[in-house]
């Protein structure tokens, strides 16, 4: 504002009620400007409308008839948050293997965007996956399977949140653990701060499969043997599928009366997609006749 006349002019800010100029602010609303000075004013605007606008704004001038007028016009655009793929499908994954898979976030908005990216409908207990399950020798999940008490935690974003710069990019990594046998069909959404939840949403799909795995030979033959004298045989454990395969030995429940203790040194591993495990398995014969046992 400038005062261009001989007296000193105090003025005043009119507020505006009209819908879009009440989201301006100026400061300061009120002071005294000098004769032939000047005062500069701060102009804030945080919009929650979309679309063009042109808004007058006044300011009374004490002595003067008529209002100082400013006319302010502009645009309001929505933000432009952009994946650079349709969906991410991790196709066919592996029981408890994790699976990486990447897109990349681009803001073309001439702002900067606070973004957060969570899944829709996934759990909150972590996931196991095989290479922590291997691990857990004699854990009553490879009999029973893994217990959750609440649902699990099978995606991970990385990173999850953070700032991109007008027509940057951020490369977002997903990874999904499946617990879970089944078909996904699942949603990647995207919260804007400031702006609102939901702005913008990536599908993502995959199935989640068990690979069937072959023991070879059925039956380990171990001859003759002397009571509690170890004696070791091997068997193969294939995997003839394009997955990879997790195995655990269920620790002998051992009696009084068991006929024969059996033990592995390698009771648990990892089979890789059309390859095979060799298993020792280690028998000591605890009485005199002829035995069958079966091995879990």
């Amino acid at each position: 504002l400038i005062n261009q006349g001989v007296l000193d002019g105090p003025f005043t800010y009119i507020t505006s009620t009209t819908d879009v100029g009440s989201l301006f602010k100026f400061e300061p609303e009120e002071g005294i400007i000098a004769a032939g000075g000047s005062q500069t004013l701060q102009i804030s605007f945080h919009s929650t409308v979309l679309g063009s606008f042109e808004e007058e704004f006044q300011f009374s001038v004490a002595g003067s008839p008529t209002p100082a007028v400013l006319t302010i016009k502009g645009s309001v655009t929505a933000p432009s948050l952009e994946f650079d793929v349709d969906e991410i499908n991790f196709g066919e994954i592996s029981f408890g293997f994790p699976c990486m898979r990447r897109c990349r976030l681009t803001n073309s908005s001439p702002v900067p965007l606070t973004f957060k990216l969570r899944m829709l409908d996934d759990g909150t207990q972590p996931a196991v996956s095989s290479f922590d399950q291997i691990r857990k020798e004699g854990d009553p999940s490879w009999k029973e399977g893994i217990h959750f008490y609440l649902k699990p935690k099978e995606f991970t974003i990385n990173p999850s949140q953070g700032t991109i710069l007008p027509q940057g990019h951020q490369d977002i990594e997903v990874t999904l653990c499946s617990n879970t046998v089944m078909d996904f069909y699942q949603r990647m959404l995207v919260d804007l701060e400031g702006f609102g939840k939901e702005m913008s949403a990536l599908v993502i799909t995959a199935r989640c499969l068990v690979p069937a795995l072959r023991v070879y030979p059925e039956i380990l033959l171990y001859d003759e043997c002397h009571p509690n004298v170890p004696y070791e045989r091997k068997f193969l454990i294939a995997n003839d599928t394009d997955l990879p395969g997790c195995y655990g030995l269920i620790p002998q429940q051992r009696k009084d009366n068991s006929p024969v203790f059996y033990s592995s040194p390698k009771p648990c591993g990892i089979v890789q997609p059309h390859s095979f495990a060799e298993i020792p398995v280690i028998i000591e014969v605890q009485t005199l006749d002829r035995h069958f046992t079966n091995v879990l």
